[in-house]
């Protein structure tokens, strides 16, 4: 059994009714309403069992803690039919808490982050070896996870804008599915970080719908949006962009650069998203997004000039998200910010025209450097900002330049458990040591999704939940 901060990995044989669990599955890649639900019902195991499913995620927090009486009972008596080996001993179900503690107080976990100045070449049985590897395929395992997600989904957008102008009532039906399942992926789960992907996930077209997306719902939830204003908020933000589907390519290609093309394309785009919008059978809420997703907070903004809150809050969220991702992400013409670049940019110039609560939120929600920014530690070292808790965006989760670690076996530093630890400045990529560059990988295209189990797990022992 694994235990994070408020979720344990137990084996399919550990599952007990009153269990909430969190599917590692795809939203089409199993039978329930929900990925994350609780267990009522044998023939919920016995489906998960039919799936091939081996280890599922717990929330003990929303499980009832009859459940886990019950486990830890059982657990009891296969460790007394078949004893442990010599010198092993049978530990009872640990708490999230204590889990957590174990984990912050391990030398072996303190040697691992020592400066590389400071640290000697590990030897072959050295305990750090051991545990460095286990992390590791724990940050490669929730990675490999999160990229899966995204490039389901991806698949999933692609085939909503093949079929949203011959069969707009079937990618209609499509979009609501997605929708739904990034909603119950984000909601389901309190500690989702912000995880930024590699530069290969998805289309061009895909990923910015995705990162929009995924930065819009967060952000939703960070205002305190209700489940159904975040399934309007999903619905939208993917078909923010649908109606470039009508454009002719002089427009849906336009040069940014040229300001009157590219004020064409923007009204052009809009008006056929919303003629699309009506033709898929979309409800008014998602409407006004595709409609009102150019608008700005001062008036200045299109089709309409509306301002403040004439403006949904849905398409408010989405303009700001939008701006951002075309920031990192720009067009043709316009040039290349980096994360930290791009909020500095809204903040600085773009005030009057975003919401003032909602920029608030996105800055705090994503921090002074967000994921895909190349910066400076406070001990001198480099590296990239790869995660980032929305509870806590001062201190993310970075990849570490360490010429002594081979760049696929780099380590994840949670800076949150590392109370020296922080971050003096960003850079730039292009001033940065080309070695440097090489070990880190900062994306040219930075593509974000949710990832879960990210911080460091402490593995128990307990029967046949081992």
């Amino acid at each position: 059994m694994t235990a994070t901060a408020n979720r344990l990995l137990l084996k399919i044989d550990a599952l007990r009714l009153g269990m909430f669990v969190q599917l590692d599955l795809g939203w089409m890649n199993h039978p329930f309403p929900r990925s994350r639900f609780k267990l009522d019902d044998p023939a919920q195991i016995a489906t998960l069992r039919q799936l091939g499913v081996l280890e599922v995620l717990v929330r003990p927090d929303l499980s009832d803690p009859v459940a886990f009486a019950d486990s830890a009972h059982d657990a009891g008596h296969v460790a007394a039919a078949e004893p442990a080996p010599s010198g092993d001993t049978a530990a009872a179900i640990p708490t999230p808490a204590a889990a957590t503690a174990a984990a912050d107080s391990s030398p072996l976990r303190r040697r691992m982050l020592e400066p590389c100045s400071q640290r000697e070449p590990l030897r072959a049985g050295d305990p750090t070896l051991a545990m460095r590897r286990a992390q590791l395929g724990r940050e490669r395992d929730s990675l490999a996870r999160s990229e899966r997600l995204h490039a389901q989904a991806s698949r999933a957008w692609l085939g909503i804008t093949r079929d949203a102008v011959n069969n707009p009532t079937g990618a209609h039906h499509a979009a609501l599915l997605l929708a739904d399942g990034l909603v119950d992926e984000l909601l389901g789960d309190d500690d989702t970080t912000i995880r930024v992907l590699s530069e290969a996930a998805g289309t061009a077209a895909s990923q910015h719908a995705l990162n929009v997306t995924v930065l819009s719902l967060l952000l939703g939830r960070s205002l305190g949006l209700d489940e159904a204003t975040m399934q309007t908020l999903a619905l939208g933000a993917l078909l923010h962009d649908i109606g470039k589907l009508l454009l002719p390519d002089h427009l849906r290609n336009a040069d940014a650069s040229n300001g009157a093309l590219l004020l064409r394309e923007r009204r052009e785009h809009v008006a056929q998203g919303a003629r699309l919008g009506l033709a898929m059978g979309l409800q008014a809420a998602a409407l006004q997004v595709i409609s009102q997703h150019h608008e700005q907070h001062d008036g200045s903004g299109l089709p309409l000039g509306l301002a403040g809150n004439a403006i949904a809050m849905p398409a408010r969220v989405v303009a700001l998200v939008d701006t951002y991702d075309r920031l990192c992400n720009p067009m043709a013409g316009q040039p290349l910010r980096t994360p930290h670049e791009a909020q500095a940019l809204l903040f600085a110039h773009m005030r009057k025209q975003l919401d003032p609560a909602v920029l608030a939120a996105f800055i705090k929600l994503l921090g002074v450097y967000p994921p895909g920014s190349v910066v400076q530690l406070n001990d001198e070292r480099l590296a990239l900002v790869v995660a980032v808790h929305p509870q806590r965006p001062l201190k993310p989760s970075v990849v570490v330049h360490d010429p002594r670690v081979p760049r696929d076996e780099a380590l994840i530093v949670h800076l949150q458990q590392e109370p020296g630890l922080g971050i003096r400045r960003s850079l730039h990529p292009q001033h940065l040591p080309r070695a440097v560059v090489d070990y880190l990988s900062p994306r040219e295209r930075v593509s974000y999704y949710f990832a879960h189990g990210l911080e460091p797990a402490v593995t128990a022992t307990h029967g046949q939940a081992a």
